[in-house]
């Protein structure tokens, strides 16, 4: 039996499988200190829930400075994803211009070029290649820099690269010096980047969203030129890492289970729906961090004011007061839309519209291009993060 003094989420025991550790958490210790990281794990659903419904009292404020730290691109102004209301209602309103169903039913053609181009690229080395650095990595990459107009081949390989070592930055404490300046190295060259994307657009605009952010600046309204950097990098770094995670974690879970898999092979358009339970069962983010803003009460447990606050949505999506069954993978579950993994309230993922689309294309036309295609390996690692998870690898023939 799992026990709860077992939970440290920097053990990759833990990694590889969190969920019995969760489900012990839940029945034992739905609030609990964890040592290893110095923070307060809530793990219940409805606790979870309540924790995004009230950033007055877990607030946002300290999420990139516990994640990223001194990687933070632009440290000047407060991320979006780190301020909470009226702020965060200000930002989040100009920022949305890109993501309106209108925006988001206009990107489908060119995800579906995106997508196209990848598997094209996948044919000469069908006979074995990594479906999630050959393939996954790079659809969020590439419709990513198609929504910021970046044409560039050679830019979109730094858009992967620099992703890959701005997640490292949670695990900055424990990494050697040489890494360290890896990412130091690639933080600069995101910032550089989009700085001079900026200036460029504000005298070249197009129909992108870099040149609609700068448009609204000039049209006299609250975002201000730095503002448009710190989003223009978060949504680089958010929209190119967790797509690609539920991109190859739907695979996997279609292939543990082949009668789900015929399914979605007869009806590529039932991929929306592995998607959709994926994002449940294996959430690519675990869990957020929050601050308390004041000492709090949960589940019978006094979290102190200034605590640093991990809310569970890993551990919320698996609660069976919720979902019936929540370690089985089942198509159309009633209540699926109460999953949390774009989290809720307030800080409700901007992008979740696209990033839903966009891997159920990429899912389903993988299935479709490759009729034959069967992994190499039947337990694939996962990623060694607290934070985000995601298979290290998936090797595959088709």
């Amino acid at each position: 039996m799992t026990t709860v003094t077992g939970f440290d989420p920097l053990s990759p025991i833990v990694q590889q499988n969190p969920y019995p550790y969760y489900e012990q958490l839940r029945a034992t210790a739905p609030v609990h200190y964890i040592e290893s990281v110095g923070a307060w794990g809530i793990f219940r659903y409805s606790d979870v829930e309540n924790a995004f419904k009230h950033p007055e009292i877990f607030s946002a404020k300290d999420f990139i400075a516990n994640a990223f730290g001194e990687f933070d691109p632009v440290p000047e102004v407060k991320s979006i994803i780190a301020t909470d209301p009226p702020e965060h209602s200000r930002i989040r309103r100009l920022a949305n211009a890109g993501f309106r169903p209108g925006a988001i039913k206009a990107m489908e053609p060119k995800v579906e070029a995106v997508v196209n181009r990848l598997l094209d690229n996948l044919e000469p080395v069908r006979s074995e290649f990594d479906l999630v650095a050959d393939y996954a990595a790079y659809v969020p990459v590439n419709v990513t820099a198609d929504l910021l107009g970046v044409d560039d081949p050679d830019v979109r390989e730094d858009f992967k690269r620099w992703t890959m070592d701005l997640l490292k930055s949670p695990n900055r404490g424990v990494l050697p010096q040489e890494e360290l300046d890896r990412i130091h190295r690639s933080v600069a060259e995101l910032r550089a980047y989009f700085t001079d994307q900026i200036e460029y657009r504000r005298k070249n605009p197009g129909n992108d969203l870099v040149s609609d952010l700068v448009r609204a600046e000039e049209e006299s309204q609250t975002l201000t030129a730095t503002e448009i950097l710190s989003l223009v990098t978060l949504m680089q770094f958010g929209g190119s890492e967790t797509p690609s995670h539920l991109i190859s974690s739907t695979v996997y879970n279609l292939f543990t289970h082949p009668e789900i898999l015929d399914e979605v092979r007869r009806d590529p358009s039932r991929a929306m729906a592995a998607v959709q339970e994926t994002l449940r069962q294996n959430s690519p983010v675990q869990m957020v961090f929050q601050t308390s803003t004041q000492d709090v009460e949960v589940a019978g447990v006094t979290i102190p004011a200034d605590a640093m606050v991990f809310s569970y949505i890993s551990s919320a999506n698996h609660d069976d007061t919720v979902f019936n069954d929540p370690d089985s993978f089942i198509l159309d579950r009633p209540n699926l839309n109460k999953h949390l993994s774009f989290a809720t309230g307030a800080h409700h993922c901007i992008g979740a519209p696209l990033g839903r689309m966009m891997c159920a294309k990429a899912v389903g036309s993988l299935l479709t291009r490759y009729p034959d295609l069967q992994p190499l390996e039947s337990a694939p690692e996962w990623m060694p993060s607290y934070w985000v998870r995601g298979l290290a690898r998936y090797r595959f023939t088709a």
